[in-house]
């Protein structure tokens, strides 16, 4: 079996772990665990705590209509949070330990009515914020932009290099080119330079479908998307694989339906495709191969796939949106998956109801077998906590790193 990749640094959720803020926090689910699995009395003891993070789905609304969005079937429903409630939720989730929240989607996050008083609100409780954003919105990130601090961070889903691919891929319902948002931001950046912005691509290729429909690929344009980024000065950019559902569960997985020798072909051009948008790096613009591409790359893709029985990672981040909350990205709007409504941290007795629901799911969701086809950023971490919860002697051992104040998981 071949070496497996080493993981991103954005993706390495165990030293995240290991940091002295969130060690203890660490230990204290470790030794429930282990005391579930040890019969031990102290095994009704639940901690009380909410997510360290959050992906935070503001709206369903989009005003695009990407030919290779996973979330198709739940755009632009009549759902929608209730403001007060919401921020409720996030007061109460604040004061049981939240730490970080993405605004992202379901749909569009800046065409949420009051997005930017949901940044402020969490600001002002100091929770990192990241926005996950198709860039349309750059004027209302542009507002808060000085509330963005170090470990902060804006990332915009344009997945092309010309606009022809942009307008073929996005379908922005109203006019706006690749170019213009790129505009925008190199504006938004020459009046707010600390703001980390980065230019996201999903990566696409032949006999690709989503929802059943063919995509169209972009392999070819992933140095030219570099360019286009440094030259507007984002900071970097990210390039990952086009994830499909899963027909088995609605998981979001990688799958390249082509036979043996052009499913190499596609591979090799990746590859390819990305050394040449390397020759755009700078001190200051760097690319990005997010952990699941690379394993998809050097071929320990399904290492990634082998999951330990409970998804430990469950108690440390979920997604809470106008549809629910539920236990994983991966799984968003999945029935199986759900922990609550959209109200589920919004008062006490709905918290303590939901913390109950994530620690029945951490127990009875079978991630062995239900994820069984999904290149989980999580599978490491997830198997470093299995191993001490097998063995909570390590507890004692653990030799925390230094303080990263990075919160994101």
């Amino acid at each position: 079996m071949q070496e497996k990749e080493e993981v991103n640094t954005v993706h390495d959720f165990t030293s995240k772990l290991l940091q002295p803020s969130l060690l203890p926090r660490l230990k204290e689910y470790v030794q429930w665990q282990s005391n579930i699995r040890s019969n031990s009395e102290n095994s009704h003891n639940t901690p009380n705590r909410s997510p360290l993070s959050i992906n935070l789905d503001l709206t369903t609304g989009c005003n695009y209509a990407c030919d290779h969005c996973v979330d198709w079937d739940i755009l632009n429903l009549p759902i929608k949070f209730n403001h007060e409630e919401l921020l409720d939720s996030l007061d109460l989730m604040y004061k049981n330990g939240l730490k970080s929240a993405i605004l992202i989607g379901g749909g569009e996050p800046t065409l949420y009515s009051k997005f930017e008083n949901i940044v402020e609100y969490l600001k002002e409780r100091n929770i990192q914020v990241a926005v996950v954003s198709n860039g349309t919105g750059m004027h209302k990130i542009d507002k808060v932009a000085d509330l963005f601090t170090e470990k902060d961070w804006a990332r915009l889903s344009l997945d092309s290099g010309t606009d022809k691919t942009f307008q073929a891929m996005h379908k922005p319902k109203k006019p706006i080119t690749l170019e213009k948002i790129c505009q925008d931001v190199a504006e938004v950046k020459s009046r707010h330079p600390n703001i980390i912005i980065g230019f996201s691509y999903i990566v696409t290729w032949e006999n690709a479908y989503a929802d059943g429909r063919p995509i169209l690929s972009n392999i070819g344009e992933i140095s030219q998307a570099a360019k286009l980024a440094r030259d507007n000065n984002f900071d970097y950019v990210s390039i990952k694989p086009f994830l499909e559902r899963s027909f088995d569960n609605s998981a979001e997985i990688i799958e390249i339906n082509q036979p043996f020798e052009e499913y190499k072909k596609t591979i090799n051009r990746i590859i390819q495709n990305i050394q040449e948008a390397k020759k755009f790096e700078t001190p200051r613009f760097k690319i990005r191969e997010s952990t699941n591409l690379k394993a998809l790359e050097n071929g320990t893709m399904e290492d990634y796939t082998k999951q330990p029985k409970n998804c430990h990672m469950t108690f440390f981040r979920q997604v809470l949106s106008p549809l629910g909350a539920f236990i994983c990205p991966v799984y968003r709007n999945v029935g199986k998956a759900s922990i609550g409504n959209k109200n589920a941290y919004s008062t006490e007795e709905n918290y303590q109801k939901t913390k109950n629901e994530t620690f029945r799911l951490i127990q009875d969701f079978n991630a062995a077998h239900e994820c069984r086809k999904v290149t989980c950023l999580y599978n490491s971490v997830n198997w470093f906590i299995e191993d001490l919860i097998r063995n909570p002697d390590k507890l004692d051992k653990l030799i925390p790193v230094q303080e990263n104040e990075d919160y994101f998981f």
